[in-house]
């Protein structure tokens, strides 16, 4: 997580307001104070936080009405909001979360207790700006972060570069729609294959459109590919018609507008390894990827290819 995070917190007490302000600078943040639920939303016109914490009891706009509004309005219903609260109604607390309260925390817990619950609410939210909303699996960040905590800590790992063969052409002949059951498909797949044959801290990600990254250990790759390509091959069946089977292609627009015939949807995978060479940035092994993935795809059909060089 980032060091310091700006968080905005709203108390009509002046006491109450100061305490909180004090206890969340405290852990390392950069704090933004307002008084009332109309400040919220003067505040907001000139930057938005990355969270806010946000008093349950005040007069005017309420916390909850305050909720309601930042969550029916697109350019801050993703803010996430801790609710400050004294009371242990429960109520409060079921109509809070039901407007879309993400947590909630009281004077009476612990500092240790306040900062968990804040740092707990702000992973969610970096986490899910970094998950791809079609297939659910990790973005780019998290692709980053998990090759650069492989390389810093030397472990022998390869890398799996997927890709989708004449997607685009299934896209424009079916529809995106089952273009977009294609990609969950093999999101599926490439997950249930990890988990049955993969490590326990093996990684997959999802780069976006049809490309795939997952991150084994260098003696897993070979049955991993293997069981990918033979499964990929009998499930994308499912998703053409009976003559495109029987022929075994299918008719879509090229890139120049021009009827052309396409062959099925094949998956290629390209390997990076530092097995045999160490492999220092994610830049290196995207460029050595990119070259290995060429090769992988000027193959016809399933195929993955592993990059075998030692310099």
């Amino acid at each position: 997580m980032p060091d310091r995070y700006k968080i905005l917190i709203v108390d009509n007490e002046p006491n109450d307001l100061f305490l909180w302000q004090m206890i969340v600078e405290g852990f390392g943040h950069q704090v933004f104070t307002v008084q009332s639920g109309q400040q919220v939303f003067e505040f907001l016109k000139r930057q938005i936080p990355d969270l806010i914490l946000l008093d349950l009891k005040m007069p005017g706009l309420s916390g909850i009405e305050v909720c309601q509004r930042l969550r029916q309005t697109p350019a801050f219903q993703n803010i996430p909001i801790i609710m400050l609260t004294s009371s242990d109604d429960l109520g409060d607390k079921l109509q809070s979360f039901e407007q879309g309260v993400d947590d909630y925390v009281t004077k009476e817990m612990e500092p240790l207790e306040i900062s968990k619950r804040i740092e707990a609410v702000l992973k969610r939210y970096q986490k899910s700006l970094d998950t791809n909303p079609l297939s659910h699996l990790p973005g780019n960040n998290a692709i980053q972060h998990e090759l650069q905590k492989r390389i810093d800590h030397g472990r022998k790992f390869a890398v799996g570069y997927c890709d989708l063969d004449h997607f685009k052409a299934f896209n424009d002949a079916y529809g995106f729609v089952e273009g977009d059951r294609v990609i969950r498909f093999t999101a599926d797949l490439l997950q249930k294959t990890l988990a049955e044959q993969g490590n326990d801290d093996d990684f997959l990600g999802h780069i976006g459109g049809d490309d795939f990254v997952f991150l084994t250990t260098p003696q897993k790759i070979d049955v991993l590919c293997q069981t990918i390509l033979e499964r990929f091959a009998d499930g994308i069946r499912g998703f053409y018609k009976k003559e495109d089977l029987e022929r075994g292609y299918f008719i879509a627009q090229n890139r120049k507008g021009e009827m052309e015939q396409f062959p099925l949807i094949s998956i290629s995978i390209a390997v990076v390894s530092n097995q045999h060479r160490p492999l220092s940035s994610i830049a290196e092994i995207s460029r050595i990827a990119s070259e290995v993935k060429k090769l992988a795809k000027s193959k016809t059909g399933n195929h993955y290819v592993v990059d075998q060089r030692k310099s």
